[in-house]
């Protein structure tokens, strides 16, 4: 008698299934008449926020332009001031090794930076430093650091 008793609740119970009678439901959203006024409905809208990023180290790139001599090869800018203790990055996006080195010898000397490595140098004294690259004697720029 149980058995029959759950058939015929579970055959009368209403379907959890839309009938092919009811349509489904759907969100519709017109799109606004040229006549529409620009005044908010009241709904919000997110907007895209953007912060502002924090400040980065100066950074000094290594530049090769494309289809041009070696001589043109650059570092951008060729003068970089910066205070003492802040720390310079040296970005080498060209496609062969570079150097960042003192010209006097002693101030920094990256050795070999890689095609897409970078070198960094913190200056812990004040001075106008000139620089160039063992393997591009050509490539010279100054870093001035001030206290």
């Amino acid at each position: 008698m149980l058995a029959s008793t759950t058939l015929i609740v579970t055959a009368c119970a209403p379907s959890r299934l839309p009938s092919p009678t009811t349509p489904p439901r759907a969100t519709v959203i017109e799109a606004p008449s040229p006549l529409a006024s620009a005044a908010p409905t009241g709904v919000p809208v997110a907007q895209p926020s953007v912060s502002p990023a924090p400040a980065a180290w100066p950074e000094v790139k290594i530049v090769e332009p494309p289809f041009r001599q070696p001589q043109e090869w650059t570092y951008a800018p060729a003068e970089v001031s910066v205070k003492v203790g802040t720390t310079v990055v040296w970005n080498n996006t060209g496609a062969v090794a570079h150097t960042v080195t003192a010209d006097d010898g002693q101030a920094f000397d990256s050795g070999t930076i890689d095609p897409k490595a970078t070198y960094t140098f913190t200056p812990k004294v004040a001075g106008t430093f000139a620089y160039h690259c063992t393997f591009h004697p050509w490539m010279k720029a100054t870093l001035v650091v001030s206290s």
